[in-house]
């Protein structure tokens, strides 16, 4: 218990080096199974998901009440919804996001100005949630980050919170993050309100994800309804906290990987440059960036947004790996842990984008930042597009050099650092013929 409170990213990171694949631990009111094997994996998200439930329990404070997507058990009703919400990822779709997302790399990139002192970690989540409440919302609606960044915490909040000892009781408690919530939340609502309102005009475009669920749901597409605003509401905010830390995580990371590996930083900015030239960016661009691809892969890969996956509950006695898992027991994936393994990654602790290049990088099953199917991320396409694009934005024009060799510590809040993330920004070297 006092391991988890003082290192919770490490603390998982030790139970693999202490015990292995699967490891089965109690605290008071709560029992754990961590697995960290590819195969483990597969068995756990795959083969017995219909086992092994998302576990979403009430909490003082909610933010999504409706079983939207993520809450939903798996079933038919899971599938026809999961259908559903695929037909707002069409090619057509995508190919709009990817160009709010490169549009909006293109502000981030502007906003530095050489000889700046920056937070980084700051800059990214401003541009992350632009680009994301864009895509989701639709343009014209400008709210500050700081309006959405304590919703995410409580959200996360309340995933630890299940790994606590006596979380049957925590979890009715208000907790600070809760209470900013609550306070936050309130101008969220009422521009997403406003969205739904604006998606059933006649003139509406349909551009945004939820003009698109207001306006699909209410035409017959597909086999689902929504009950309410609020379930789409619900839907719409599950996309988006679902998405939000994918990019802002991994790309805080990225001026000190770069500057630690300068031939990297030299083929990255090749790349764009070859690509993008001294035009603004595209959507089309984005297809055009395989090694871009491949830096944002290697970063989700050592600096996954999630330490751990959802935790699933065993809604019965089962087996996983040939151990006995008892009913009501939290199963767990330790991604950050699974991913650094020496024995399936060559070189596991070096920052090597070429791995992804080369063919296959790990075992299959090794590699879950977005989990696995039938619960796999429906924002992954979305949260990549925003990521690959950003950082383009932030390479295309700017070198972004850090303070210090040494990142802030990540809090209890998992993916969260602890301080900023001081860089400073500096004109690119001319390029020789």
């Amino acid at each position: 218990m006092r391991q988890m409170a003082a290192d919770y990213i490490g603390f998982f990171r030790w139970l693999h080096q202490e015990y292995g694949d699967i490891v089965y631990f109690e605290v008071p009111n709560a029992r754990h199974c961590v697995v960290f094997s590819a195969d483990l994996v597969h068995e756990a998200l795959v083969e017995k998901a219909e086992i092994l439930q998302v576990h979403s329990p009430k909490m003082a404070f909610e933010v999504i009440q409706s079983p939207c997507l993520p809450r939903t058990p798996l079933g038919d009703e899971h599938r026809r919804l999961r259908r559903f919400i695929l037909t707002a990822f069409t090619p057509e779709r995508m190919h709009g996001f990817r160009q709010v997302s490169a549009t909006e790399a293109v502000r981030l990139g502007d906003r530095l100005r050489p000889g700046e002192a920056v937070d980084i970690r700051r800059e990214i989540e401003r541009f992350t949630w632009k680009a994301l409440t864009t895509c989701i919302l639709g343009g014209g609606r400008e709210l500050d980050p700081a309006v959405g960044l304590p919703t995410l915490r409580a959200l996360k909040l309340s995933f630890i919170v299940l790994a606590m000892p006596a979380y049957s009781l925590l979890r009715k408690l208000p907790l600070p993050h809760d209470i900013k919530a609550r306070k936050a939340i309130k101008a969220l609502d009422a521009l997403t309100y406003e969205a739904i309102r604006a998606a059933r005009s006649a003139n509406a475009d349909g551009a945004s994800l939820i003009s698109h669920l207001v306006q699909a749901a209410e035409l017959g597409a597909g086999d689902w309804s929504f009950g309410s605003d609020r379930e789409i509401r619900d839907e719409a905010y599950a996309m988006l906290f679902g998405a939000l830390d994918g990019p802002i995580h991994p790309l805080t990371h990225l001026p000190l990987q770069l500057h630690r590996n300068p031939a990297a930083r030299e083929r990255l900015e090749a790349e764009i440059d070859g690509v993008a030239g001294d035009q603004p960016l595209e959507a089309a661009d984005l297809d055009r960036l395989p090694y871009t691809h491949a830096v944002f892969k290697e970063l989700l890969r050592l600096h996954p947004a999630a330490p751990l996956l959802v935790p699933r509950m065993a809604t019965e006695d089962c087996e996983l790996g040939g151990y006995s898992v008892p009913k009501g027991t939290l199963v767990e994936v330790g991604v950050q842990a699974m991913h650094r393994r020496p024995d399936y990654w060559e070189d596991s602790e070096t920052f090597h984008p070429d791995r992804w290049l080369d063919g296959q990088a790990c075992p299959r099953n090794a590699y879950v930042p977005f989990s696995l199917e039938p619960r796999g991320c429906r924002g992954a396409d979305l949260g990549t597009a925003i990521s690959v694009a950003g950082i383009a934005g932030l390479v295309r024009k700017r070198r972004i050099e850090p303070e210090t060799d040494e990142l802030p510590g990540e809090g209890l809040l998992a993916g969260r650092f602890n301080g900023p993330v001081p860089c400073r920004v500096t004109s690119r070297p001319t390029r020789s013929a």
